[in-house]
């Protein structure tokens, strides 16, 4: 039974939970070893995984996709149409270079400069679209909502003492954990995580209400690591909002690629998160 239960963000929809629960565990465990501390074993770590909810209803199950981007709808700046994109576009473009004057469009030189800046990969327009996109379909479409939770049952057992969950990985895992109080979670370990935009936590369930304190997802520590330049963590410091024993960890995680889940499960302060709710540090 799983010690230490991961949930990923946005990207997976044509990935699959044995790939998942492969990737993550090699960062895992190199993140505990370089840090000095005992690797734990591949059967003590289990995957939610929710990737093909996101899919259409004609999508074929079995499917491999070899090159994930060619999958990606053809996406453009007017197909960021709704107030809660748009929202989350301008949030995750806040830290990056701004425009040269003259650039088409508000929209598109956000885009742009997302793009450019690298900080979410080295990933197209498109792609980055339809990140934002899968983020509002999860806030907005409760049946899909619904999808994604009931992922979690089954995985989550008795024995299980360590959460963590990357970007909106971090946000399902809080409405998970908010919706079980029963289970006897430790540590709960945000990575990169958009909880603390407004566009998020005013969706959560339950949502975060401007002067009303914040729900606790029922855990005994929690530990928000988010590195300084990464764009979808824009809000570093959780505490204020969901309470002051939030432990805020601020990393580097280098200029490029930095809300890569690998990058962030290597870190130093994820490391010993994970074991002190293992009781092994």
């Amino acid at each position: 039974m799983a010690k230490i239960v991961m949930c990923h963000g946005v990207g997976y929809t044509y990935k699959h939970r044995e790939g998942m629960h492969s990737d993550w565990y090699r960062a895992l465990r190199s993140g505990l070893v370089d840090t000095g501390l005992p690797p734990v074993p591949d059967a003590d770590v289990a995957a939610v995984y929710y990737g093909n909810c996101f899919r259409t209803a004609g999508a074929k199950g079995a499917e491999v996709i070899t090159d994930e981007l060619a999958a990606v709808p053809n996406y453009g700046p007017m197909d960021l149409d709704t107030e809660l994109e748009l929202e989350l576009l301008r949030a995750f473009a806040e830290n990056t270079e701004r425009e040269d004057a003259g650039a088409k469009g508000a929209v598109q030189s956000l885009l742009r400069r997302l793009e450019r800046s690298r900080l979410l990969g080295d990933v197209p327009a498109k792609a980055i679209i339809w990140m934002i996109k899968q983020v509002h379909r999860y806030l907005t479409e409760e049946p899909l909502r619904d999808a994604v939770l009931a992922r979690w049952e089954g995985v989550v057992t008795p024995e299980t003492r360590v959460v963590v969950g990357h970007s909106l990985g971090s946000v399902v895992a809080y409405d998970a954990l908010c919706a079980h109080p029963e289970w006897k979670i430790d540590t709960l370990i945000t990575l990169g995580s958009p909880l603390g935009l407004g566009a998020v936590s005013s969706r959560l369930r339950p949502p975060l209400v401007p002067g009303e304190e914040a729900r606790w997802p029922g855990v005994r520590r929690w530990v928000n690591i988010a590195a300084l330049e990464d764009p979808v963590a824009l809000i570093k410091e959780l505490a204020p909002l969901f309470g002051k024993d939030i432990q805020d960890k601020p990393v580097r995680n280098g200029r490029f690629a930095v809300h890569s889940v690998n990058r962030y499960l290597t870190t130093e302060e994820a490391a010993k998160g994970i074991a002190d709710g293992l009781g092994s540090h």
